[in-house]
Formats: structure tokens, sequence, C-alpha cells
């Protein structure tokens, strides 16, 4: 079974809910990501617990979402939920293995070492660990086991380990990183009626620590392979997008010669397209660009800069987005919103918080729905859109807007590791982040100084940026 679904357990508890509907918290905790529902009442007869349970599986059902029952293996059966979880003192798991048989999950309680050594020989699917912090969710919890317990426990079985106790969303990435596969919680998810939002926060964690788990090691990789990017871009920041493309392990070349235009794509592992600066011969050779990119199978990372601004450019936008099928498309809200034919006054080519949170969601989904392409929407967040997930990265200065050229510097970044052989998702990701981390940390360097100075120190943190730099600098979050 998929080790995912141990990733994020809520653990029910109606009296915390004072009233309010149980089934529409496990309903909003699931809409939120929960993974797994562990139906934990007390102090209730067992046809309530079934009737209970026939009500909450049908939700589980809805979603396929695993639902597990606390201690009772005959309510388990009756309602034929997905599972037990198992305390202690309760049936013994070879017994519920016999009742249940082999398609059911099994899950159960340790809270210390000597717990776990007496039961590793049972035939459970994940152990219940804690609890880790002090609770008060629990009136019978053990004294806390602590990381140190729980990092001991991972290295003696491959089993997930589920933590419990004192769960909240300061201390769950600690967890992560010392052995715990995932955590079963109450209160932090029930606390108040903001049910979906609290498991959200939760599960942006775990999806956090997959990304960075992704992209740990890509800047180096990169710098390894050198891979050629070729660019027809504007000729206002074309000697900045060269330097960071150098900086940050790639190799740029550009080109406006039409003559060796398929030679050059040939050669070339990505393309970058950037209509900054437009005339005819830049017209007809982005078209032939697009198609011959296509044509070789090259990766293509579009720039609609200006997209609307004019009659002509948005025709050239129009003609390109209905001939030539992109990698990433990267632009303001403006531009993209021009792409899609929205009411929208563009304004030029800067990145501007144009709108609220919703819009930009709206705006991007609609045009991945469209293109079937990856979008990075950047401004004052940036926004990367891909067919299931949707990122939100928070780096970045606002000095930066009064840097011509940082947005065209991000494409040459997307670029190159789209070069590099990295999907199309993470080079967004991976370009769009680095370019903000350079910004802040350019600017904390540059504050007294002024915008040129700027502008050469992002150079500059870009070619000194590795992996480590950007995982502990990222500000990123799932939507």
């Amino acid at each position: 079974m998929n080790k995912k679904i141990y990733n994020l357990c809520l653990v029910t508890d109606r009296d915390i809910l004072n009233g309010k509907s149980l089934e529409k918290a496990v309903e909003d905790s699931i809409l939120g990501g929960a993974t797994m529902i562990q139906l934990r009442e007390k102090n209730i007869c067992e046809n309530e617990f079934i009737e209970i349970g026939k009500k909450i599986k049908k939700i589980t059902d809805k979603y396929n979402i695993p639902l597990l029952i606390n201690d009772k293996v005959n309510v388990a059966l009756e309602i034929d939920a997905n599972g037990v979880h198992l305390g202690q003192d309760d049936m013994n798991p070879v017994k519920a293995r016999e009742i249940l048989g082999e398609n059911k999950i099994i899950g159960l309680s340790i809270s210390t070492l000597e717990e776990f050594k007496k039961s590793k020989e049972y035939p459970v699917d994940y152990y219940g660990v804690g609890p880790i912090y002090p609770t008060t969710s629990k009136s019978d919890a053990q004294k806390p086991m602590g990381l140190e317990g729980l990092k001991e426990l991972s290295k003696l079985t491959d089993k997930p380990l589920m933590a419990i106790g004192g769960i909240t969303e300061e201390n769950t990435l600690e967890i992560l990183e010392n052995g715990g596969d995932g955590i079963a919680v109450i209160s932090n998810i029930l606390k108040d009626e903001n049910v979906k939002r609290n498991t959200k926060k939760l599960k942006t964690i775990f999806e956090k620590k997959e990304l960075m788990e992704k992209v740990a090691g890509k800047i180096e990789k990169l710098r390894d392979r050198n891979p050629l990017i070729y660019h027809l871009t504007n000729m206002v920041t074309i000697n900045d997008c060269a330097n960071v493309t150098l900086g940050i392990g790639a190799s740029p070349l550009m080109s406006f010669s039409e003559e060796e235009l398929e030679d050059i794509i040939k050669i070339s592992e990505a393309l970058v397209l950037n209509i900054g600066t437009m005339d005819k011969e830049m017209v007809s050779m982005a078209v032939k660009m697009g198609k011959m990119g296509n044509k070789y199978k090259k990766p293509i990372v579009f720039d609609p800069v200006g997209a609307g601004a004019t009659k002509a450019r948005k025709e050239l936008v129009e003609k390109l987005m209905e001939n030539i099928k992109f990698s990433v498309v990267k632009g303001n809200l403006a531009e993209i919103k021009s792409i899609l034919n929205f009411e929208s006054e563009s304004k030029g080519v800067d990145s501007l918080d144009f709108s609220l949170e919703d819009e930009i969601l709206k705006v991007g989904k609609e045009f991945y729905e469209k293109y079937n392409t990856v979008l990075c929407i950047t401004g004052k967040n940036d926004y990367i859109f891909s067919k299931e997930n949707i990122i939100k990265i928070q780096n970045g200065h606002e000095n930066m807007g009064k840097v011509t050229g940082t947005g065209c510097m991000t494409g040459s970044l997307i670029g190159s590791f789209l070069g590099g052989g990295e999907t199309d998702f993470l080079s967004g990701i991976l370009g769009v982040g680095i370019m903000g981390i350079a910004g802040e940390m350019g600017q904390e360097e540059s504050k007294y100084l002024g915008t040129g100075t700027l502008r050469v120190k992002i150079i500059d943190k870009i070619s000194k940026m590795n992996s480590k730099i950007f995982l502990e600098n990222i500000k990123l979050e799932s939507i």
C-alpha cells in the first residue's frame, strides 16, 4: 500500500467539536489533505459507534480515504472499515489479523522501545508512536517519547511510524526529519471551525519536504552538465540573461541570424524565447524558432513580454500560442490575462501585483486547462501551475521591480534547468525561486546603495547559489 496514506491522519474526538458536525469536520479535513481517518470516540455504546462509523465510512469512501476504527475490531468488521488501530491493552494484533484478514490495515500504539521489541513480530502495518510531546488530547497518554526515541525507533523498523501527541504546525517538520513518516492529529485540526485550513497547513509541510527532496542537488547537477541554452531574447537585457545563464551553470548562446537558426537549435538543449524588443525579424524568427524547437523536441520557455500592450504584440503572442507547444510560459498576471483574452489593461513589462490571489489562481488554472503548459505567474508573490500542483513562492524584494530584466533573467534560469533535464514544473520552481532568493540576498547587501548595485548583486548571488542556500532560504507552499 502507498506509504503516503500514513502521512496525515485525523483522529476524531466529538468532545473537542462542542456539538459541531463530526461528518462535516471529517469531510473538511479530507478536503484539506488528510490521508487517513481514525474514528476514535470514547464513552459511547457499540450501536452508536456503528451508526457513526457507517456515516463516516460513506464520506471516506467518497474520497477514497482509508477509515480505521480505534480499538474495536468488531465495529471495523461490521461497517467494513479499512482497518483498526489498536492500543497495547486491546486485542492482540495476531487475533485481529485472523478476524479481519490480510487486506485490512492494522496499526499498533507504542510508547517505548520496550513495547516495540515485544511487538515487532506482530502482523501490523504501521506503528502509532507517542506521545512525542506532552498532550492534553488523551487523558491516558504516557510520558513523552521525544524525538530521540522516535529517531531510535526508525532505525529498528521499515514499517511506517505515525507520530502522535502534541503535534503542531511548528513541530511537524522536525518529526519528519527524525524518522517519522506521518502524524496523527486531534486537537490541532479540530481546535476550531477552520478544520480544512488547519489540515492544509499540516499537509503543506509534507508537500514542501517532498519537493525539497526533489530539489536537492539539482543546481550542482546542472553545473556538471553545463547545457547549451539558445536565447532569442530582447536587446535590453541580453547581457544580463547571458550572465545569469553562465552563473547558474549553463552555457548561453544568443543569435538573431535566421541562416544559422536550425543548426543552433539542433545542438541546443533548451530554448528561451523572449519578445521584449519586437521588430519584423524578431516576429519571423520567433515563429520559426518555436516550430523548429518542437520539430527537434527541444524544451522551450516563453516570456510573452508586454503581451496585450499593443495590437502587434498581442497578435504575435496569439500566433505563438496557437502554433507552438511550450514547456513553460512565464509572465505577469496582465500578460497571462491577455493571452486568455481576459479583460486587463497591460501596463508594460513589469511584474506588478495586479490582483488578489483568488484571481491569480483562477487565471492560472484556466491557462493550464487550455494549453496544458506549466505556467509561472510572477509578481509580489509568484505562482507555478502544473496539472496537479500549484506552488506559491514568497521570495524576492520590491526593489527588484526597479531593476530592468529580472523577469527576463528568470526565464533564462528556467531555460537552464530545462536544458539540464529537469521537469517543466521543477524547472519553473527552481528558476523563480533562485531569482527571488538572489534578489533578497542582493538587497540585503545593497540596501544602502542603489539599484545598479542590486542588479550586480543579483547576478553575483546566482553565481554563488547552491542547493544548501536554496533549501535554507526558499519560502514556498502548496496551494
